[in-house]
């Protein structure tokens, strides 16, 4: 599960982790919170004990171990930590649910999601069928309007003690890249990252306050306050962090 997580967080490409059954699903105890906190696009698949008992169908239970790993509800598990959490109850829909799955997985903020699936379920026959891929892309955000920009870009400039709060936005690889080209434009600009997961300020900038989990001295002094929570993954520096949010402190 960690290896997952930290080859989604580096690539932005989804990973997929299979683990068996209940039992399975709490040994990846730690890491999925580490996921969770981290938003690493992960979908979790594991098994769960047959529902029929007498041959009905195939995948029927065959041992013991299947009654005592049979649980009320298995997906409550890791529901608590995942976008989306469900169980395949059919083969007919079964690249729907997981494009779902995916999709919330990959829509900003990232995180991980879990499915699971009972035997008699992975060994029914089905027709094989095709979907649409491209209608399962992830949701995004529109862009800021000219309006909202200008707002931003006038409050920054007239401000004495600007601060940009950022954390997160590290993920689009592009973006620290332009928080140094607007402290440099803007010489009183201060920046503070707050999400210590991903490197989106430099460390040797002047206008680097560091890392701060919590309150910082700097936000209520500050007369002008912009947040910039970006978790999409993306290579081009074009693209702004998803959540921009301009605060005037004074």
């Amino acid at each position: 599960m960690s290896m997952a997580d930290g080859y989604a967080r580096v690539t932005g490409k989804p990973q997929c982790v299979i683990v068996h059954v209940d039992v399975g699903t709490q040994a990846l105890g730690v890491a999925v919170h580490n996921a969770s906190s981290g938003h690493a696009p992960v979908l979790i698949f594991a098994g769960m004990s047959p529902f029929t008992q007498e041959g009905e169908l195939r995948g029927s239970r065959t041992e013991f171990i299947h009654w005592l790993q049979d649980i009320p509800d298995q997906k409550a598990i890791l529901g608590q930590y995942c976008k989306y959490a469900a169980e395949i109850k059919t083969g007919v829909n079964i690249k729907q649910m997981v494009n779902r799955a995916l999709q919330f997985s990959r829509t900003a903020p990232q995180g991980p999601v879990y499915l699971c699936a009972a035997r008699e379920i992975m060994e029914a026959e089905i027709k094989p069928y095709s979907i649409k891929q491209e209608q399962w892309e992830p949701v995004e955000l529109g862009g800021l309007c000219a309006k909202s920009a200008s707002r931003i870009a006038k409050s920054l400039a007239g401000s004495e003690r600007p601060l940009v709060v950022t954390g997160y936005s590290g993920r689009n690889h592009g973006i620290p890249g332009l928080l140094v080209e607007l402290a440099d434009t803007v010489k009183a600009l201060q920046v503070l990252d707050t999400g210590a997961s991903d490197m989106c300020f430099p460390g040797n900038h002047p206008a680097w306050l560091g890392v701060k989990q919590g309150s910082h001295d700097s936000i209520p002094n500050a007369d002008v306050t912009a947040t910039f929570l970006g978790f999409q993954h993306a290579a081009n520096p074009a693209l702004m962090p998803q959540s921009i949010t301009l605060m005037p402190t004074h």
